[in-house]
């Protein structure tokens, strides 16, 4: 089974903090996301220092696009991101924009469906556009309210052959009951950013996927 990579939301307001979480979980992991918090309150300038700073990182702008999104991808590439993400709530000609420009600027995109609750019905619409990863995401307030699950994760594996990021909430106690669906991608932010060693945090995680993989 192929290792998944590492993405660490930092899903933060300040930017300075932002990038000291950085410095210490840069060398471990294979993404860094600039959150749509972090972009909202310090604009894509950030993407900009964190792509000089890790040049071999993949970064990623969470932008959420809901309209416009050839405009949204060719900002935040040009900031320096390698990837995007849009909203699967976006009108069908959004996603192909947003698709389109990434193509022609050799990057990535990935599909949110944050809020969607027909999400097998949505991603059959969306799917012939062949965006790079789907995302399943649990909100965050939906996590305060209603807990976290993973369950759609089986039924995407079965019906699409879209590679797949798994979000919301993740913590170390996850990570068994994730990597037997091999998402390509798992996000981390609150256990990693929230953590008094945020190095320490990572560490932890990566042992659990290791022992998954074993």
């Amino acid at each position: 089974m192929k290792r998944p990579l590492l993405q660490i939301a930092l899903d933060l307001l300040d930017a300075k903090r932002a990038l000291e979480i950085a410095d210490m979980v840069a060398p471990l992991v294979e993404i860094l996301e600039v959150g749509t918090p972090l972009l909202k309150a310090v604009g894509v300038n950030i993407v900009t220092t964190l792509k000089e700073r890790y040049p071999e990182k993949l970064i990623l702008a969470d932008t959420k696009t809901m309209d416009v999104g050839a405009v949204e991808a060719e900002l935040v590439f040009k900031a320096g991101a390698d990837i995007m993400t849009v909203c699967a709530a976006a009108p069908l000609e959004t996603i192909k924009a947003a698709i389109d420009k990434t193509r022609t600027m050799g990057k990535q995109l990935v599909v949110d469906f944050i809020g969607i609750e027909d999400k097998v019905q949505r991603a059959t619409a969306i799917a012939p556009l062949s965006p790079d990863y789907f995302s399943l995401h649990t909100a965050i307030d939906v996590q305060r309210t209603q807990g976290k699950s993973f369950q759609e994760l089986g039924v995407f594996k079965e019906k699409f052959s879209t590679p797949l990021c798994v979000a919301g909430g993740i913590s170390p106690e996850d990570i068994p009951v994730l990597i037997p669906y091999a998402p390509a991608i798992i996000v981390v932010g609150g256990f990693v950013t929230k953590a008094a060693d945020p190095q320490r945090a990572v560490m932890t995680l990566k042992e659990e996927i290791d022992h998954a993989l074993s």
